[in-house]
């Protein structure tokens, strides 16, 4: 089986290349462009309806809220507070940050500091050590 990863982007460019990228790889890919798909998809993961991914890659500025909801609801329950997350953003904000580390997100990685081939090895480390 696959290792699944959650990407949740709101920008369909970059989307499409991570979920092309990633599948490539060969990784299962599910995506959401909204936080409230995010959360949606973490609820059937609670319920048994869908299974749990190795990875959240979170955007934090979403058209409907932001991608720090997203994290605290993953962190609150014990069926998903143990996927890791990593934010994936452009959004430079130290008091974001802050914010971020407090509520448990594992790694936050700049976009515009990254090309895909250094995001898809920090995944390789990160996740796929076992």
């Amino acid at each position: 089986m696959k290792e699944k990863i959650l990407i949740v982007e709101d920008e369909l460019p970059t989307l499409k290349l991570l979920e092309e990228t990633l599948r490539m790889e060969g990784f299962e890919i599910e995506s959401a462009m909204l936080a409230r798909e995010a959360i949606e998809k973490l609820n059937e993961i609670r319920e048994g309806k869908a299974e749990k991914p190795i990875l959240i890659l979170l955007d934090l500025i979403l058209p409907d809220m932001n991608g720090i909801e997203v994290l605290k609801e993953a962190k609150k329950y014990p069926e998903t507070k143990n996927i890791k997350i990593f934010a994936f953003t452009n959004y430079t904000d130290p008091d974001m940050n802050r914010q971020l580390i407090k509520e448990g997100v594992d790694k936050i990685i700049l976009k515009a500091e990254i090309s895909l081939k250094e995001l898809f090895e920090i995944i390789k480390k990160e996740i796929l050590q076992k």
